[in-house]
């Protein structure tokens, strides 16, 4: 069933029709493919409404649509390696990574910054990602280890829902103080992610670097390899003139 959204007003002209057409795109981003009921719930958005702006982004290559359903097209592919930022930071991450998935053993990745949420810029895969399933392009949930260093860089963040401010303030404190933020996630099989925060020349966060790993216990040993895959990463970036003013 598809999550309740407020209709968005205005969606006839000018910025609304801009504002409808990217929350169309926002809503295909989490889906494979999506009917058109399914969409404009998602949307917030009258199905006609719908219909029409998809058909409009079809028009355009920046959805595909086939037998009633749609589905991310090549055109939004396109624009996003257009992202100067995202395209520097993988660059600069690409060696780090591979060092560090050699040394720990584990799935590693980078994700950056975008519009408030922490959106997976490179990933090489390892055992104990096989539930954890967050592709190039994904959106990381709120609360992981990747929005804690951020949060840590002095970055005003709310608390995820279901922490209190007060296990929030700790746990960004801790990645503070220790240079990495250690996630646990219990289950079947014990997993951990530990990230580390990868810095401009002007000191400002625009990415992490994080491994994950099978083993929880493996987490102390594995924040020297992180921090060093995320400094590796920074001195590179920096050595990018058109990164000079990040």
């Amino acid at each position: 069933m598809s999550p309740e959204v407020p209709r968005r007003r205005g969606v006839g002209a000018g910025r609304g029709v801009l504002e409808g057409a990217f929350a169309l795109l926002e809503g295909l981003a989490g889906v494979d493919e999506a009917g058109l009921s399914d969409l404009a719930a998602r949307a917030g958005l009258p199905k006609a409404t719908a219909h029409r702006l998809l058909d409009q982004l079809a028009g355009l290559g920046a959805v595909e649509r086939r037998d009633g359903r749609y589905r991310m097209g090549a055109t939004v592919a396109r624009l996003g390696r257009a992202w100067r930022t995202h395209r520097m930071v993988e660059r600069a991450a690409a060696l780090p990574l591979r060092r560090l998935v050699a040394v720990t053993g584990g799935g590693a990745a980078a994700v950056a910054p975008c519009a408030g949420d922490m959106v997976v810029i490179a990933r090489l895969p390892g055992p104990a990602d096989a539930g954890i399933p967050f592709p190039a392009g994904a959106v990381v949930p709120p609360g992981s280890a990747a929005h804690i260093v951020v949060a840590a860089s002095g970055t005003a963040t709310r608390p995820p829902v279901g922490c209190s401010a007060a296990e929030w303030s700790r746990r960004v404190g801790s990645a503070r103080e220790h240079g990495v933020a250690v996630q646990h996630s219990e289950g079947e099989v014990p997993m951990c992610c530990v990230v580390a925060a990868v810095r401009a020349r002007s000191g400002a966060v625009v990415a992490a670097i994080g491994v994950t790993l099978l083993d929880d216990r493996r987490s102390g040993s594995a924040a020297d390899a992180v921090r060093h895959a995320a400094r590796a990463a920074g001195v590179n970036l920096a050595r990018m003139p058109a990164a000079r003013r990040l």
